[in-house]
């Protein structure tokens, strides 16, 4: 049965201002529906007015223009905006799926990526129900030389030792038999006297190797520039945090000229990340609660991005007291680097399902998981609603 949209508008007392989530959700069919309004894609494209978004099944069928919708129930949404859900692409400690629904999904964050977790944590990150919970990429324990990061900071649960490539070849196939999607390393010295061990080439390429043979996505924690070039060198999909530090024969260098740019040494293994399609996820939020902020940190993003690097959006939770839930405080302080608010969506939808390795969802296009927001007004001329989603869709189902 076709809904005009004054049956539909009618049928909702309040509608103007826009109806209450759950009075609005016990009225929707879960099968095979329209949604119509303002339609941003997620890809960096300027919203589409006056569209359909055709959903079936739990999947995105076509995004139409709102009058060639005619063979199923139309549910118009005046004056909001339709956009992928949100994915927090580096995060960590919400393993359950009551946990993940609770704190990430009823917030607007349809899906995640855990970037470290026990190995006993991992089962209950691969049970990610359709419609129950936010989806879970995720990588188990950091992958680690004997005394490397994260072994000096966290607890040892969090870390797998690697000795030599053979070590490298059973640990990565190992935690891809208990369903981890992305393994991650770090090449990491820390800022003590004595610095912290790192893989030798040879290890740290049998590790991206055997991960790209099992199909899973890596990630890597890299927090000070010269380990950098290391990273890109062991062949990794993406640099986590921004290397804002540069510890060089026993001492810190700067990373900025006396103008506050770049050294050229950066920006040369930037335009390298550019060309090799190595994702950018700068955790800004953590690192801005840490002595380490201000032009270090925000020049290489700014700079990355001018560039046409991809970014994606991920704010380490729980370290450092931040927030889970929509990573407003990552957003805003993307902003400041110059990204503009469709950038910063298509960094928080598309490029971050990217980093987490998921194809199927981050984007609304024909074929893809139907996990969506609908925010007030128009995203694209301000973040800030994006704070209270109105309604939260998992697997075209709508939980809020």
């Amino acid at each position: 049965m076709l809904l005009t949209r004054r049956d539909f508008l009618t049928s909702l007392i309040g509608l103007g201002a826009l109806p209450a989530p759950l009075s609005f959700a016990k009225n929707l069919p879960t099968k095979t529906f329209a949604l119509v309004g303002r339609i941003v894609i997620g890809d960096g494209s300027l919203p589409l007015d006056d569209h359909a978004i055709l959903i079936h099944n739990g999947f995105i069928e076509a995004i139409v223009p709102a009058k060639k919708v005619t063979d199923r129930p139309v549910l118009p949404l005046p004056y909001a905006t339709i956009l992928p859900g949100v994915i927090n692409a580096h995060c960590h400690r919400i393993h359950t799926s009551t946990g993940r629904r609770k704190r990430w999904l009823v917030q607007g964050v349809t899906s995640i990526g855990d970037v470290g977790s026990p190995l006993d944590a991992m089962p209950l990150l691969a049970n990610s129900p359709p419609n129950v919970t936010a989806t879970a990429s995720f990588s188990g324990p950091m992958l680690t030389p004997p005394g490397g990061y994260p072994l000096p900071v966290h607890d040892s649960k969090y870390a797998l030792v690697v000795k030599s490539p053979d070590d490298a070849r059973t640990a990565v196939s190992m935690l891809a038999d208990q369903g981890a999607t992305m393994i991650k390393l770090a090449f990491e010295p820390g800022v003590l006297p004595k610095t912290w061990p790192q893989f030798d080439a040879t290890t740290a390429g049998t590790l991206c190797n055997t991960a790209r043979r099992l199909g899973l996505t890596i990630r890597c924690h890299v927090e000070d520039f010269s380990g950098l070039e290391k990273a890109l060198n062991a062949g990794v999909h993406t640099v986590e945090h921004v290397p804002h530090r540069w510890r060089k024969n026993g001492h810190i260098r700067p990373i900025l000229t006396s103008d506050n740019k770049l050294i050229d040494q950066y920006t040369d293994l930037l335009e390298r990340m550019k060309r090799e399609d190595i994702i950018l996820t700068p955790t800004l939020d953590v690192l801005c609660r840490s002595p380490w902020q201000g032009a270090s940190l925000f020049e290489p993003v700014r700079v990355f991005h001018t560039m046409g690097g991809r970014i994606a959006v991920g704010n380490d939770y729980p370290y450092k007291r931040t927030d889970a839930g929509m990573p407003s405080r990552e957003m805003n302080l993307l902003a400041k680097t110059g990204m503009s608010p469709l950038a910063i969506i298509q960094a928080a939808t598309q490029v971050s399902a990217a980093a987490c390795g998921f194809t199927n969802r981050g984007i609304l296009f024909s074929g893809m998981v139907a996990d969506m927001i609908v925010v007030r007004g128009n995203p694209a001329l301000g973040l800030e609603k994006m704070d209270t989603p109105l309604h939260v869709i998992k697997d075209g189902e709508f939980i809020r």
